[in-house]
């Protein structure tokens, strides 16, 4: 050998190496601020690897954090040759045995510099086993510091000679259990303190996913001294009865707790994701800032990868840096081995959903992103990963069963589920939610996750937008549907529909929809366009009424008051007056309803002489030729104008006949009266009515005759109205049975309760409070269909014009019984009043109420 040529060669050997390690750690240095974590991922790989040809041996590792260093260490295998050499000489073992099917991930190659972020000086410690099976123990610093090839190139032997001093052969076996491998730096800063407890902090978030990836790793022990605290994560186990769900014991002074992993695996490849258990099941956590892909150990930097899961695969083929790996290459090996990977993580992804999806599992939203991985295009080819990844997972995730509703026992598919559009403000997307759940209830998701889904939304999704509400709205089609599908009163529904309106009319863009949808309700509450509708200045509903009987429904095109949200033209009285003329001027034939708009006009005219003459001049001027040609029965005309009786008097008969049209038949069977003076051993209604004056409760009371005014406070307006109450044997005793009314004592009786009906109900249909839109007769003297403030009622009306008010129907006494019960009164002079509970005790002194 010649010795001159041999130290030439390790003088090369160590100024490649020093080169190698000089341009390396100068990278780190740029890569600081994203690789603090690396180091400690480093590390643990090569307790793992170092048990990796041992399928029953399993790691346990410890780091202690001091002020001013950390220790990590593990009770793996010990150092071989080749283990050695490739410390010192920075070759990893996966160069030396390149041609070897190996179970290491890397072992102490360029991966290991990494570690020197946090010193540049390492103790290492450990024990050797040589090639002739002889074991020593060692420990040496590794010292990298230096910017050139001539500053390193002497450290490089340093360490070799440090490491030869530091060799003691162990003369008897040594515990492989006891933690023998150790690797310590110096943290003579404060940016390497801080650069160290990042590096754990970042190792605690992550090491459940990969003591769930990697059963060879038994246990990971964090001891802080600078912060007082040791936390220990022990090997997973199954949870439960599902075996995919499987937990890491966390362990911190004594407090244990159990982090749980989804995952699923075949030969290649894994998937996982990390969950919440609870009372109702499992919740999948929040995995943005998790690395979506790990080789064994996470790669730092794929966060935004962007697959709905966790993938990890011992086989994948990363970049330099481990913060990606490779999909760009249709040649390239390594390419593709990692294409199918991906491949296989999402049929895996695929299954696994499907099966979890009919469990007790939530907030799927945190496992479905299907945005393209946010790499660079020099490692990543887009189309294949749209094509074969995005695509085939988007199309698969829209069918399942996998969105919550408001309903706590359903879930439903994201293709049959409506979501706020992701371009809203939060505020904007919880109002465009909540108005859509008023009416869709089982059509978006549960109110606290709609703004997580939006997230994660794209083109084909169902997307709620002011647009979109509109639509529905449109579809609607009124009021009354809309009460129908909000379950509300029509009050409530209104108030309602005017937030919705003020909430749309606080983006200006939005008046348009207006215009261009039927939503603005008409006073028939049928929906229209805006432009479409007019407010209502006419203000009168006997004109209304009036067009509405020619055949034209102005209600149709009127907005109602209140409701109406831009800009409006107004219609009129002169509009309407012209309308009807038009219509009145162009009637071909004088049908019920043509006859009857006439009769109400000229009715209209006489009570509006002064405005009539202005909006009605022409049919003002022949209102009488105009009324005339409505009659068709001149002949009973002739008779009544021929009548000697007044006027007065036959318009109260013909009004009582309206009010009761078998009133005549009922006059004629008067004479049924004596049969009823018989069964009261009285001769005439005037012995009836002492008979009743003067019987009380005690049988003392004087009887008192029955007159009009009796027979109004009673409100018998029929002879067997009057019969059935003297068939009331405590009624009966009240009364004289020595006289009989006449039947203008009947038709008197019925005039004052229906104009006493009359004027309550429009008294009623002017106040604010009550809605008589769908008023009706429930009895002679009961109304019913009457809504107060939305709430349901009904109204027993008397006449008060005598002063008195005398209850005998079982009918208002049934009605009177129920909560929602008014009583008015009414003398034809003063307004209608309410007679309320308080005014009676007042009026009659009543102080006293039996119970």
């Amino acid at each position: 050998m010649i010795e001159s040529i041999e130290k030439g060669r390790k003088e090369d050997g160590n100024r490649s190496i020093a080169d190698k390690i000089i341009k390396r750690l100068h990278d780190l240095e740029k890569t600081v601020e994203t690789n603090h974590g690396r180091w400690a991922w480093e590390l643990l790989q090569n307790a793992k690897d170092s048990v990796a040809t041992e399928n029953d041996r399993k790691v346990s590792v410890q780091i202690k954090l001091y002020d001013g260093k950390i220790v990590f260490k593990h009770n793996g295998r010990r150092f071989t040759e080749t283990d050695v050499r490739g410390i010192i000489n920075q070759i990893s073992s996966k160069e030396i045995e390149e041609d070897e099917e190996t179970k290491q991930t890397g072992r102490f190659g360029t991966g290991f510099l990494t570690t020197h972020i946090l010193s540049k000086v390492i103790t290492i410690q450990g024990i050797l086993e040589t090639e002739n099976g002889d074991f020593y123990k060692f420990k040496f610093p590794l010292d990298r510091e230096g910017k050139t090839t001539t500053q390193l190139v002497p450290k490089i032997e340093k360490a070799w000679s440090s490491f030869h001093e530091s060799v003691t052969k162990i003369t008897q076996d040594y515990d492989r259990n006891d933690f023998n491998t150790s690797f310590t730096y110096v943290l003579d800063s404060e940016f390497q303190q801080a650069i160290a407890e990042k590096g754990i902090k970042e190792f605690s978030q992550l090491i459940p996913y990969v003591l769930t990836f990697i059963p060879a790793i038994e246990d990971v022990t964090i001891i802080n001294k600078v912060k007082e605290t040791e936390v220990t994560y022990n090997t997973k186990s199954h949870a439960d009865f599902f075996e995919q769900v499987t937990y890491i014991e966390r362990t911190e002074n004594n407090d244990k707790e159990k982090i749980y992993i989804l995952n699923s695996s075949n030969e290649k490849v894994a998937i996982a994701a990390e969950l919440l258990k609870d009372e109702d099941g499992y919740k999948f956590k929040n995995i943005s800032k998790v690395p979506k892909l790990f080789c064994d150990f996470p790669l730092i930097g794929t966060e935004n990868f962007h697959f709905p899961m966790v993938v990890n695969s011992f086989y994948f083929n990363p970049l330099t840096e481990r913060d990606g790996i490779w999909l760009k290459g249709d040649t390239d090996e390594e390419v593709k081995e990692n294409k199918q990977l991906l491949l296989n993580a999402t049929e895996l992804y695929k299954t696994l959903i499907a099966e979890v999806a009919e469990l007790e599992y939530f907030r799927f939203y945190n496992i479905v992103n299907t945005k393209m991985p946010v790499i660079s295009e020099k490692y990543l080819d887009a189309d294949w990963y749209s094509n074969n990844i995005q695509k085939v997972l988007r199309d698969f995730i829209i069918h399942q069963n996998i969105v919550e509703l408001e309903n706590k026992k359903k879930k439903g598919k994201i293709n049959d589920i409506w979501f706020p559009s992701s371009k809203y403000t939060k505020e904007v997307q919880q109002s465009i939610w909540q108005y859509n759940y008023d009416l869709y209830p089982d059509s978006v998701c549960c109110k606290k996750h709609f703004y997580k889904w939006s997230l994660q939304s794209y083109s084909n999704w169902n997307e709620l937008t002011y647009s979109e509400l509109v639509s529905d709205l449109s579809k609607i089609g009124s009021i009354s549907e809309l009460s129908k599908a909000l379950k509300k009163e029509e009050f409530e529904t209104y108030k309602w529909y005017n937030n919705l309106c003020s909430f749309l009319l606080e983006e200006d863009s939005n008046i348009a929809l207006f215009e261009r949808n039927e939503i603005t309700p008409n006073q028939n509450g049928h929906f229209k366009k805006n432009g479409e509708l007019f407010i209502d200045k006419i203000d009168n509903e006997e004109l209304i009424e009036i067009l509405q009987l020619l055949g034209e429904d102005w209600k149709e095109i009127l907005l109602i008051t209140g409701v109406g949200k831009g800009k409006f033209y107004a219609k009129h009285r002169k509009d309407i007056a012209g309308e009807i003329t038009q219509m009145l001027n162009k009637a071909q034939k004088k049908d019920g309803n043509i006859v009857k708009a006439i009769s109400l006009l000229s009715e209209w005219f006489e009570n509006n002489s002064k405005e009539s003459k202005e909006i009605f001049a022409d049919l003002y001027r022949k209102r009488a030729e105009l009324f005339m040609n409505t009659i068709n029965d001149k002949e009973s005309l002739y008779k009544v104008m021929r009548s000697k009786t007044e006027l007065s008097k036959l318009s109260e008969v013909a009004e009582a006949l309206e009010t009761n049209p078998s009133l005549i038949t009922e006059i004629k069977k008067g004479e049924e009266l004596d049969i009823l003076l018989s069964d009261f051993n009285v001769d005439t209604v005037t012995e009836l009515r002492d008979l009743l004056t003067n019987t009380n409760s005690a049988g003392s009371r004087a009887q008192i005759e029955i007159t009009p005014d009796i027979l109004v406070n009673l409100a018998i307006t029929t002879p067997e109205e009057l019969e059935e109450l003297l068939e009331d044997k405590h009624m009966s005793a009240a009364f004289k049975h020595t006289s009989m009314p006449n039947s203008e004592m009947f038709v008197k009786a019925q005039r004052l309760i229906s104009r006493a009906k009359s004027n309550v109900k429009k008294h009623l249909e002017s106040l604010s409070k009550y809605d008589c839109s769908e008023m009706e007769d429930l009895a002679t003297t009961v109304i019913g269909g009457i809504k107060k403030e939305g709430l349901e009622i009904q109204v027993v009306v008397r006449p008060s014009d005598y002063g008195e008010v005398i209850v005998y129907y079982s009918s208002e006494k049934d009605t009177l019984d129920l909560a929602n019960t008014e009583l008015w009164i009414d003398n034809g002079s003063d307004s209608p009043r309410h007679l309320t509970l308080g005014k009676i005790l007042r009026t009659t002194g009543i102080n006293k109420i039996p119970v």
